[in-house]
């Protein structure tokens, strides 16, 4: 009995440990709130690229105006007289009026983009701010589930520790090297089969396991039996 009663301690001891475990990772990092942080910093970021393209593409509509603004000078100042030189300084006109037109035409779309990004970016911060102000909600709660826990937990160990000082030494030195194997180390009788590896018992590992007289093992899985 005392044995039963070490195992069972011993598993609310893993499972305590395991909970508080979960716990303090809950109560050290919020996966919906890094995610919410890690969304708004790339909504950032594409912000700042699609701003960027979009400067880029107004500068070079503005590059192209300057150099047409500066040959329509020369076209209709006078300062040019050669019918050649006219012709070939019309004819860069043209061309440069055709890329503007299409710079023009990028420079819109990258604009679009860039409004774009922002009302995504916009949303990702709301989104931000929702999750922050959920987590403020929750850090409290969880921290006192945790000391909860971990109270539990101490006082499981406390109790193991008087169990194990009531345990003959052999006994505990048996169910310690079969811990380190099995888990459970000490499973009761599930019918006539051991209730660890599930395969029947003999008659008489049966009988010395209602006997209770000495320690008995499934001869299967190694495991202490109990009634």
């Amino acid at each position: 009995l005392d044995l039963a009663r070490l195992q069972e301690v011993d598993t609310r001891i893993a499972t305590l440990a395991a909970d508080v475990a979960a716990a303090e990772s809950l109560v050290r990092r919020d996966p919906d709130l890094e995610r919410a942080r890690g969304a708004a910093a790339a909504a950032e970021r594409e912000r700042h690229s699609r701003e960027k393209d979009a400067a880029a593409g107004e500068a070079e509509v503005n590059s192209l105006q300057a150099r047409i603004t500066t040959l329509d000078r020369r076209l209709y100042g006078g300062s040019v007289h050669n019918p050649q030189d006219l012709l070939e300084i019309q004819r860069e006109v043209e061309v440069l009026r055709s890329r503007r037109s299409d710079a023009e035409d990028r420079a819109l779309a990258q604009l679009g983009e860039a409004e774009e990004a922002a009302a995504v970016e916009r949303a990702g911060l709301e989104n931000l701010r929702d999750a922050e102000a959920r987590r403020a909600t929750q850090v409290a709660p969880l921290q006192e589930r945790l000391d909860r826990l971990r109270a539990d937990l101490v006082e499981a160990q406390g109790d193991r520790e008087r169990i194990a000082a009531s345990v003959e030494p052999r006994a505990l030195e048996l169910y310690r090297r079969v811990a380190q194997h099995r888990t459970p180390a000490v499973v009761g009788i599930a019918g006539d089969s051991c209730g660890g590896c599930h395969l029947p018992l003999s008659n008489q590992e049966r009988s010395a396991v209602r006997a209770g007289a000495a320690i008995t093992q499934c001869s299967n899985c190694d495991r202490i039996l109990v009634p």
